[in-house]
């Protein structure tokens, strides 16, 4: 996770939003019994952000009202100047130690995931940019700021009342999602110009750096169900459905199954670096070769590589009784948690409100469970079970149906063979077969048997679980 300490989020909330009505400010319209600008504020939270300021202005005291939360710091916008007028206020207020600025529309911000916001600070930090934005494409962009590029390169952001005929063909459109580097922000938004409509848009800045040469970052949001652009009451009855139908999903009993190694830990490169640096440490050179011809010789013998069997064999077979007990604390003393595939702490932090989450894999009774007890993500999960024979025929599988019964079953393997017995003896399951470590490339017993979705790694993973809720 994305350290957030020196971060600051700006929320706007002042707008009346007056297509779709005078009732409310457009941040307190429902979704679902809930204040739009509630999602948004929690999704700060979880990031999670400190420091935090919400511009309030139509309505103010209904707004601040509705927060009910000592932590928030309110901006008085008396004037809607429009959004680069709205950042400049909250600017002037912000604590020096803050570096880098996020802004949120408080009306339109309510279907982000966390895990996509963390990827989009990330993708910020690795660009090295001042200034980054998130686009989507819809079927529809009416009413929306389009994303011009030339040669695949961004070259500005039209408001649909300010773009061209041809502009207007455009389906990728702004979101209205921005990180800062507070020091430029600060420069640069002193040189937005009020447009004809009498307004400072923020997305003049977008210009502002490209035409001063500065780096800008844009991120593709992939999955365009997390955003919705609400405008209007229309727009507003399809959020309420859409996030009653996220509601109803979160609440189905579902279980989400994964195997551990070359899963949710690189495996391949934990044998490496024993092999690299605890191995060299323990055994002469010339007993290498044999320590891992014994490694191999395990797993022939089991179908997967038992620690405690492992070093009892090796221990005998190079006639060194002490390697037994010492070949064993060398694998349980490693440090697992370094080993954990980029994206797992998100997936799982997604997941946990959505349903049970299970470890289900073969392996040895030691090495196995005190590999799994021993990782940060431990926290999120409810069961474990270690089969020695697992796969290997359907009974073990039988169990897991027996257990769950008609529950969803969202399971991920890297091992396609062990998602098809899965799918054979397992009802109302979903496989997806992720596609890293050594069995990557293994095929199914049946030639005519795929798996549900195939991902390259646990970032696909996750946004194909997001499409399921």
């Amino acid at each position: 996770m994305e350290e957030t300490k020196n971060t600051a989020a700006i929320v706007l909330a002042a707008g009346k939003g007056t297509r779709i009505g005078q009732h409310l400010p457009k941040a307190l319209y429902p979704i679902v019994g809930k204040p739009m600008l509630y999602y948004c504020l929690d999704l700060v939270k979880k990031i999670p952000v400190q420091n935090v300021y919400v511009v309030v202005g139509y309505k103010a005291t209904d707004v601040k009202g509705s927060i009910r939360n000592e932590k928030i710091n309110y901006v008085y916008q008396e004037e809607q100047l429009g959004t680069a007028h709205a950042v400049e206020l909250a600017l002037d207020k912000l604590p020096e130690d803050v570096r880098e600025v996020i802004v949120f529309n408080g009306d339109d911000s309510a279907f982000f995931e966390v895990s996509t916001i963390r990827q989009f600070i990330k993708s910020h930090r690795d660009s090295l940019a001042k200034l980054s934005f998130m686009s989507t494409v819809v079927d529809v962009p009416s009413g929306l700021g389009r994303v011009v590029r030339e040669e695949d390169k961004v070259v500005e952001i039209v408001e649909e009342k300010f773009a061209s005929d041809q502009q207007k063909l455009i389906n990728e459109v702004n979101v209205g999602c921005y990180i800062f580097d507070k020091k430029w922000l600060q420069s640069g938004i002193d040189r937005v110009s009020k447009n004809t409509s009498g307004e400072y848009y923020i997305t003049d800045l977008v210009s502002i750096a490209l035409k001063e040469k500065i780096e800008v970052n844009d991120f593709l949001l992939e999955n365009k169900d997390e955003w919705r652009g609400i405008n209007n009451q229309e727009e507003l009855k399809e959020a309420n459905e859409k996030m009653l139908l996220r509601f109803v999903k979160q609440k189905e009993p579902t279980v989400f199954i994964f195997d551990i190694d070359n899963t949710l830990i690189d495996t391949d490169t934990i044998k490496k670096f024993v092999s690299d640096n605890l191995v060299k440490k323990l055994i002469k050179p010339d007993l290498l070769k044999v320590f891992w011809e014994e490694y191999d010789l395990s797993r022939d013998r089991l179908g997967y590589v038992s620690i405690p069997e492992f070093s009892d064999s090796f221990a005998e077979r190079v006639r060194r009784p002490e390697f037994s007990e010492e070949v064993r604390k060398m694998f349980y003393t490693i440090p697992f948690n370094e080993f954990v595939f980029d994206g797992v702490n998100d997936l799982m932090e997604y997941i946990d409100p959505k349903g049970e989450i299970v470890i289900l894999t073969d392996g040895d009774l030691v090495y196995q469970p005190m590999k799994i007890k021993n990782l940060k993500i431990s926290k999120y999960l409810d069961e474990m079970f270690v089969f020695e024979t697992l796969f290997h025929g359907l009974e073990d599988v039988e169990v897991i149906d027996k257990i769950y019964g008609g529950r969803r079953k969202i399971v991920i393997d890297d091992k396609i063979t062990n998602l098809e017995s899965i799918k054979n003896g397992v009802k109302n399951s979903i496989v997806i077969h992720i596609k890293q470590g050594m069995y990557k490339d293994l095929v199914p017993k049946d030639p005519n048997f795929k798996a549900d979705f195939v991902a390259q790694n646990i970032f696909e993973v996750t946004n194909f679980v997001r499409t399921l809720y």
